[in-house]
């Protein structure tokens, strides 16, 4: 079965997309060079910025630099977004939401549960990486009528840094550097650090049936 599944991933490809895919998602992605400030207690965040008045920040890539100057802290995410005023983004390394605040100007966060995220996200199926077969790292979703949107989070302290996913029979948009996906034909697709299968860096198979 191994040998056989070997067989089918040397066929996968790279699907590779633009920053301009994220126009898809619910929330708009933050822009690179935008600017952002922070009320006192480092909880509510604005783009409506007073650059004489305003302490702010300019985001540019997973980076956000205090008045386009030092560094000031790092999401880790290229997908960030406001809402409510919080400042939401979706980690490229390990998987998972956060919320993003200042504490007497240190940067914190705080994981969000996948209960906030698919209220977040009402459209799209929400799996953990524990919901995947122990033995297989394997997870077969039923995909339905129309385009099956899929978001994958990480409930364990693996690091998903370089992960990326590929398919060969399966047609799908992966948005960059994230595990949001929009399949569109049913198919195997596969989660994996430069095609790496090991006990540091597993391959994931998501089977779309």
């Amino acid at each position: 079965m191994k040998k056989f599944l070997l067989t089918l991933f040397a066929l996968f490809f790279v699907v590779s997309v633009s920053a301009s895919e994220y126009s898809g998602l619910p929330y708009k992605n933050i822009k690179d060079n935008t600017k952002i400030s922070v009320s006192e207690d480092g909880a509510s965040w604005k783009t409506n910025v007073n650059k004489n008045k305003d302490i702010y920040y300019i985001k540019k890539g997973q980076e956000f630099y205090l008045n386009d100057d030092s560094l000031a802290f790092s999401t880790g995410s290229y997908y960030t977004f406001l809402l409510n005023n919080n400042l939401i983004g979706y980690s490229n390394s390990d998987f998972k939401f956060y919320e993003y605040s200042l504490n007497n100007g240190l940067p914190d966060k705080r994981e969000l549960s996948i209960e906030e995220v698919q209220a977040l996200f009402k459209d799209y199926k929400v799996i953990n990486i524990s919901e995947f077969n122990t033995n297989t790292n394997s997870i077969k979703i039923k995909k339905g009528i129309g385009t099956l949107k899929l978001i994958i989070l990480n409930d364990t302290d693996r690091d998903f840094s370089n992960y990326s996913f590929t398919s060969g029979n399966a047609k799908f948009v992966s948005y960059p550097g994230t595990g949001i996906l929009k399949i569109k034909k049913a198919g195997m697709i596969q989660l994996s650090r430069f095609g790496e299968n090991s006990k540091n860096y597993p391959w994931f198979v998501i089977l779309v049936r």
